[in-house]
Order: structure tokens, then C-alpha cells, then sequence
């Protein structure tokens, strides 16, 4: 094998080992989060500014099921239900929620194998009672 022939392919195991690397580098996302993220949560409780606001509606009205498409969807009481995209932010180590028309509505700031944490997040909530509160969450009881 000439001096040529052995450099090309050098040069072609090289780049055909370094390009499948770079294709192992790229985790999936769902890898990152709990197993049992992917399943319907009910609201148990919220806080407003240290107090516990007990009040809020029960399920099935404010219950998320995250699905491994990176989708969810939001139950409301009245039987109907919001979809929208979920996305993991790995920096942040946190989920920001989407409604259909892109724009944010939630961020999970917590996420425990049996809870997680929910503020309202976006544009919308800057500046308002609403900016204060947060909802624990736990795993839909069947």
C-alpha cells in the first residue's frame, strides 16, 4: 500500500471514527429526567408567598400527563384538555411548558421521582400575584 493509499485511509478511519462519536455525544433528553416523569400528576397543594393554598380545584382539573414525544397535556374541569410541548433545559436542569401557540405558561423548577414543582412562567405572569406561586405536584393515583 503506497504512502498515499495509507494516509486516505487514515484519514477516512479517522473522520468515520470521530463522526460516530459525535453522534454518541447527543443524549436523549429523556434519558436526563425520572422514569416516571412520563405518566398523568395531580395538583396536590400550592404556595402563595409561604402559605399553603388549599382551595385550588381538584383533580382531574389542573392534571398534566407529559408524554415521551415531548408533548403534555393540561386536564381541565370541565372535561376538556390543552395540549402543548414540554422541553428540558439540561443548563437550567428544568422543563418550561409551552401552550399550542408557543408561548410559555409553566416552568417545573423541581422534579423528584415523586413530586415536582410548577411555577407560572412567561410574559404574561411578569409583575403579577401569580408570579409568587408555586404547585406541588404528585403522581395520579389510579
Amino acid at each position: 500500500m503506497s504512502l498515499l493509499n495509507r494516509t486516505l485511509f487514515l484519514g477516512f478511519f479517522l473522520f468515520m471514527f470521530a463522526w460516530g462519536g459525535q453522534k454518541n455525544l447527543k443524549k436523549d433528553i429523556r434519558d436526563e429526567l425520572p422514569k416516571n416523569f412520563f405518566q398523568r400528576w395531580e395538583l396536590n397543594y400550592g404556595m402563595a408567598n409561604g402559605q399553603k393554598v388549599s382551595d385550588l380545584p381538584k383533580s382531574p382539573s389542573n392534571d398534566y400527563k407529559f408524554n415521551k414525544d415531548e408533548t403534555y397535556i393540561l386536564y381541565s374541569i370541565n372535561g376538556g384538555s390543552i395540549v402543548g410541548k414540554w422541553e428540558y433545559n439540561g443548563t437550567e436542569n428544568c422543563i418550561y411548558t409551552r401552550r399550542d401557540d408557543g408561548q410559555f405558561n409553566g416552568k417545573i423548577i423541581e422534579m423528584k421521582v415523586d413530586s415536582f414543582i410548577l411555577i407560572l412562567y412567561g410574559e404574561d405572569i411578569t409583575d403579577t400575584p401569580f408570579e409568587n406561586l408555586r404547585f406541588y405536584y404528585k403522581p395520579k393515583s389510579e
